[in-house]
């Protein structure tokens, strides 16, 4: 297994311009070791750099002494954030439970809407609203700053060419005149047509 931690080279130049190379091999060795074993004692550090302690003279200021025991505070917060492979393996587990339970709502929230509109239609404007990122951590619709299902709904009806031919709320001229026939004296109250002015054109739910 690779072990390794980031390394940030530009502030590496930085903090060490006035080390010799000598003491940045020294200083890089134990940074090694504390990413490897953690803080260390002053043995443990004599041990490290043997015949190069004395660099420690200037070294010791890069590190942080608590109980005994010295650490590099960068070092240590560079491996604090970085995610074991566990870690990464929950967060995604519960990333997907995420999506799978707003997928879920957002089904639900379409489903009222199946009085309304056609079932093809609601199908096509789910599985669009619902569509990964490329990094599959949010849908299409969790990005939009606002979203209010209703809204898009009637913005998505308004531009598809079909919804006129398949929905519900939309019938012919011999339709209204056949349920007028059957009893509903009413309907031509509840209809409205969809061109105003041509009778006998397609008529729409008020």
């Amino acid at each position: 297994m690779k072990k390794s931690f980031e390394f940030e080279y530009e502030k590496w130049i930085a903090g060490t311009a006035f080390l010799t190379r000598k003491e940045k091999g020294a200083y890089m060795d134990l940074l090694c070791m504390q990413a490897e074993k953690g803080h260390m004692t002053l043995q443990e550090i004599k041990n490290i750099l043997n015949g190069d302690f004395d660099c420690w003279e200037k070294l010791k200021s890069k590190f942080t002494e608590e109980n005994g025991l010295y650490y590099n505070r960068k070092l240590e917060s560079v491996k604090k954030d970085k995610k074991t492979k566990p870690e990464v393996i929950i967060d995604r587990s519960k990333i997907e439970q995420r999506i799978k339970d707003n997928k879920a709502k957002f089904y639900e929230d379409c489903k009222p809407y199946l009085e309304k509109y056609p079932k093809e239609m609601l199908r096509a404007f789910y599985n669009y609203w619902t569509e990964l990122n490329k990094s599959n951590t949010k849908m299409k619709y969790e990005l939009q700053q606002t979203f209010e299902i209703n809204k898009r709904l009637a913005t998505w009806a308004r531009l598809d060419k079909d919804i006129i031919k398949t929905s519900t709320d939309v019938i012919t001229y011999k339709e209204l005149v056949y349920k007028f026939n059957q009893g509903e004296t009413d309907i031509w109250d509840r209809y409205e047509p969809v061109t105003p002015g041509d009778k006998r054109s397609l008529w729409k739910r008020k």
